[in-house]
């Protein structure tokens, strides 16, 4: 098993990532609001290196991004669904166009088959 981390800039897409998670049939996952450390830095004013760039790219997003949790079964519906948000959200090198990535897990409790 693996839990699949996105971190979504384009908020927009997360309706039809999700419903492609679930036409993979992938059971759940979890979404929570998150604020990157650009944002933040950009908010308190901080005086640092690059944040004129992280201005720029920050200008025209949303306040927040989301960040969507999922616990996948195996490689394949891994790189599916790794498909599915790259299709989307395009080329993740880009900056704000998100965070993507994955862990294999050794434990997981509590899924339904």
């Amino acid at each position: 098993m693996y839990l699949l981390v996105n971190v979504l800039e384009q908020t927009e897409h997360l309706p039809t990532i999700l419903e492609e998670f679930a036409g993979l049939n992938i059971k759940g996952s979890t979404v929570i609001n998150s604020t990157g450390m650009g944002r933040v830095l950009m908010q308190i004013g901080a005086a640092t290196p690059g944040i004129e760039g992280i201005k720029k790219t920050l200008r025209n997003m949303e306040p927040s991004n989301k960040m969507i949790f999922t616990v996948v079964r195996d490689k394949e519906t891994l790189e599916k669904a790794i498909g599915t948000v790259k299709s989307l959200c395009g080329d993740l090198t880009e900056p704000g166009k998100g965070i993507l990535f994955a862990l294999p897990l050794s434990f997981v409790e509590g899924l339904s088959d």
